[in-house]
């Protein structure tokens, strides 16, 4: 079997859909299948060795010609202008992101499309890919997909911004739809990487498959002496979070390390900046997981038992990661507005010395691991 994964694509630094792609292409390699992907040369652009991979053009925020776009929205994300916008819904985000530009729409189709006939596949996965979900329509293939709950049209929608999609989908003979996010329905199969505590989806074409990578769960360190940041884009201004986080932690006992595309790698005493940072293997040995609600994030920390501060700002899905964490009493919600020294510092020493909060973590991190993974969706597609 041969199939073409297609990542969500954005301007906007994001390790949800790029990450998962990558789980997703070796995973299914690993099974047997051969694999493909089609992604963006975007700001989250990374080569999968061993994978082949197609050219998928990159959206541009609120469909502005590149001269524009590639240099206004990286200054008002720096400025936190990005993070004074709501959002409310999956489709506002696409929309913001460029992805129901008609003229977009129409360009990333055809390379998705180009795409499944030159490595003659036999059906597609869209990681959240509305134009990879448009393609595999038109070539009359199996479709299979990402879903999460609150990226659900019943969840929260906007039809108003359908117009640019519907004009594509009616050109292709395809049906209208009320909001871009219905989309996601016209999957054969859907797999939510997460369990049923945290997100209930009540539809029969959806299985969940909890954590896509596999995690050897460990009793947690006693010695954890490490706080990890990680606040992707929107939320927080990269430099807003360093003054933060050095303000709060700086000559404390604690390695603090930050991930950002947007920072100066350095390190002044006991603070860590760089690009990446290897999570996977940082969270055994970390107290406290500081983080924006992407469902990766919250996700990762689970699996490793550690107590998470989220700030999810005003971005729906983010919201809705966090509340789940927070009814679960695993973590501890914090608003932009108290996003200071003072408070991260209080809440921090709140969450790390919660026996209660570690203990929750690790019990949804076990489920997670538990749940199956690569192999449920492996065995669903096959």
């Amino acid at each position: 079997m041969k199939i073409l994964i297609v990542p969500m694509a954005a301007m906007a630094e994001t390790s949800g859909p790029t990450g998962r792609c990558r789980l997703l292409a070796e995973g299914f390699r690993d099974a047997g299948m051969e694999t493909a992907t089609c992604k963006a040369r975007d700001v989250n652009y990374k080569t999968i060795p061993g994978i082949q991979d197609y050219y998928l053009d990159t959206p541009m925020p609120f469909g502005l010609p590149r001269a524009i776009a590639s240099r206004t929205f990286p200054i008002a994300r720096k400025l936190g202008i990005t993070s004074r916008k709501t959002v409310n819904s999956f489709d506002e985000v696409l929309w913001f992101t460029g992805n129901l530009d008609y003229r977009y729409l129409g360009k990333s189709v055809d390379s998705v499309r180009k795409a499944i006939r030159d490595f003659r596949a036999d059906a597609v996965y869209s990681e959240f890919s509305i134009s990879a979900i448009i393609a595999s329509k038109i070539e009359n293939i199996p479709l299979y997909a990402t879903v999460s709950y609150p990226t659900q049209h019943e969840f929260a929608h906007r039809s108003d911004l359908a117009g640019g999609l519907n004009k594509l989908l009616a050109e292709y003979g395809l049906p209208e739809a009320d909001s871009a996010l219905q989309l996601f329905d016209r999957a054969d199969k859907s797999f939510c990487p997460s369990i049923r505590k945290l997100e209930p989806i009540e539809k029969d074409s959806v299985h969940y498959c909890g954590a896509l990578k596999s995690v050897s769960l460990k009793e947690p360190s006693s010695s954890r002496d490490k706080i990890l940041v990680y606040m992707g884009s929107g939320t927080i201004s990269p430099k807003k979070m360093q003054d933060v986080m050095k303000n709060a932690f700086a000559g404390s006992s604690y390695q603090v390390y930050i991930a950002s595309a947007s920072l100066k790698e350095e390190t002044v005493d006991n603070i860590h900046i760089a690009r990446r940072w290897d999570f996977g293997t940082m969270l055994d040995e970390a107290a406290l997981f500081i983080n924006h609600g992407g469902q990766n994030s919250i996700v990762d920390g689970l699996l490793h038992g550690v107590p998470q501060i989220m700030v999810p700002g005003k971005v729906f899905e983010r919201k809705y990661n966090a509340d789940s964490i927070v009814r679960n009493n695993a973590g501890v919600v914090v608003s932009v507005a108290d996003f200071n020294p003072v408070y991260i510092r209080d809440a921090a020493e709140q969450a790390i010395r919660s026996k209660e909060m570690a203990a929750n973590a690790t019990a949804l991190g076990k489920e997670l691991a538990e749940t199956g993974g690569m192999d449920v969706m492996i065995r669903e597609i096959k």
